[in-house]
């Protein structure tokens, strides 16, 4: 493995494993109210700063479902913003993802040691791909950016990945804007 990709591997496992403590000691750091709070402080950008949290969400480990909540908080006047930014996000996270992991090279290094069972599930991915990560994706207890790995190590058509997510985040976006808007507003 190249060494920049050794970098950028090594600072991303990093990444993780500090959020994820730093999230297990803080918890509360990523609850709605707080991301609201902080976003209002940003003052008059914090449109902006909602949709690029929005995209780089994945590499922060924030769920979307915090993110669309937080957005129904933020913008209570404008589900259908909510909806377009957090579903744009969630897509965008999905390219991100997808990219970086095909960066990485770990489909190589998978490739090398398990070929055959590699060439089938590249095979699986590019037939049947796109239904499953639309599956996967409107699945709420399962995180999208799982699937969103395995599509960039196994190489899957970037276009059948990005329209999966989307097909199948559609419904959930929706449910989450309205149930927030339902719950927030009164």
């Amino acid at each position: 493995m190249p060494r920049i990709r050794r970098i950028a591997l090594g600072f991303w496992v990093l990444l993780v494993v500090t959020l994820t403590v730093f999230y297990a000691v803080n918890p509360e750091l990523v609850r709605p109210e707080r991301l609201v709070d902080a976003l209002r402080q940003s003052g008059q950008p914090v449109l902006l700063a909602y949709v690029v949290l929005s995209v780089v969400r994945a590499f922060t480990l924030i769920p979307s479902t915090v993110l669309i909540i937080v957005g129904t908080l933020l913008f209570p006047g404008r589900p259908w913003f909510v909806m377009i930014t957090s579903l744009g996000g969630v897509v965008a996270s999905a390219v991100l993802i997808y990219f970086f992991f095909e960066f990485l090279g770990l489909g190589g290094l998978f490739e090398r040691t398990h070929a055959r069972r590699v060439r089938w599930l590249e095979q699986q991915m590019n037939q049947k791909g796109f239904w499953l990560v639309v599956g996967w994706s409107a699945f709420p207890f399962v995180p999208t950016d799982v699937i969103c790995y395995v599509a960039g190590t196994l190489r899957m058509h970037l276009g059948k990945l990005a329209a999966g997510v989307a097909l199948g985040e559609v419904p959930i976006v929706c449910f989450y804007v309205w149930a927030g808007g339902m719950v927030f507003a009164g």
